[in-house]
């Protein structure tokens, strides 16, 4: 098999145990701080569960976002964070959640911190946890964000409800497809639009379990839905309460429209609207508009 988009085949830490993994990477001098997050830190892991590490680095040869690797068997996911990250992070000022100063935040409000020479994730930990979560560390989402995600929850949803209506298998086999990514995606899109921290599908089903079960049970009969007819009905149940503190649904005969780059206020979008509407407007052969 071709090894052309890079990976380790058989990995030295598959041969490890965790506390092996553990113990030789804090002998490395790269290494500052190691914790462990995830259901193994909450100590609610299970025959399925993974491991999730936490590595902190004076330097890394080259960005690494994430890596999926195994432990004594077991998958394991492993987030690299530089010390330039944390010193950023703990400076004080709030970081947008959806970046990697704000999930570095996230992971450390639960995790269980190993290994830490320079004493940044006991300082990082104590940031998160500060006044009962890391949410009031994290900026609110911005304008153009939160119009992102109303616009293409719409968007996506209108384009269901009108393709349902064929009985051209090739568009009800794209309802499907549709649905299928947009169950997950109107998920994070309720989230964003309650400005709660996305942590994974696991976690965001813990937190609809304990503030909005509603919503969680609307999202399980969704999923459950045998009938395309009915999970298309159900699906425009969540999108509704998904967006409603964003701006609800669209409506027949509106005109809605995405800016490049990005709008970051509501008169740019005012702006472009406009523009349409005036290319609509009765001209004269002169360019006048006609009265």
């Amino acid at each position: 098999m071709s090894n052309r988009m890079r990976l380790t085949p058989r990995t030295l830490s598959n041969e490890l145990t965790l506390d092996e993994v553990l113990a030789r990477l804090a002998a490395h001098p790269p290494v500052e701080g190691l914790a462990v997050f995830g259901s193994r830190a909450r100590q609610g892991n299970s025959p399925v569960s993974d491991y999730d590490l936490l590595i902190l680095v004076s330097r890394l040869p080259i960005g690494i976002f994430q890596m999926l690797t195994h432990i004594d068997g077991r998958m394991a996911d492993v987030v690299f964070v530089t010390n330039d990250l944390a010193d950023q992070t703990l400076a004080g000022s709030p970081v947008p959640a959806d970046t990697n100063a704000g999930r570095f935040l996230l992971k450390m409000q639960t995790a269980q911190i190993v290994y830490d020479a320079s004493g940044r994730l006991a300082q990082a930990q104590a940031l998160a946890r500060a006044a009962g979560g890391a949410e009031v560390s994290l900026s609110p989402p911005d304008f153009a964000g939160e119009y992102s995600a109303w616009f293409w929850a719409n968007h996506g949803l209108y384009h269901i409800q009108r393709m349902v209506q064929s009985d051209d298998p090739v568009y009800l086999t794209a309802v499907d497809l549709m649905l299928l990514g947009g169950l997950g995606d109107i998920l994070r899109v309720n989230f964003r639009a309650r400005h709660w921290p996305w942590e994974g599908e696991k976690a965001a089903i813990r937190r609809l379990q304990d503030y909005d079960p509603a919503y969680l049970r609307l999202l399980r009969e969704c999923l459950a839905a045998g009938d395309r007819i009915e999970k298309v009905r159900l699906y425009e149940k969540l999108v509704a309460e998904a967006l409603a503190p964003l701006g609800g649904l669209w409506r027949l005969g509106l005109t809605a429209v995405v800016a490049d780059p990005p709008a970051e206020t509501p008169a740019q979008l005012d702006t472009a609207l406009q523009f349409w509407e005036s290319l609509l407007s009765p001209i004269t052969w002169r360019g006048e508009t006609s009265a």
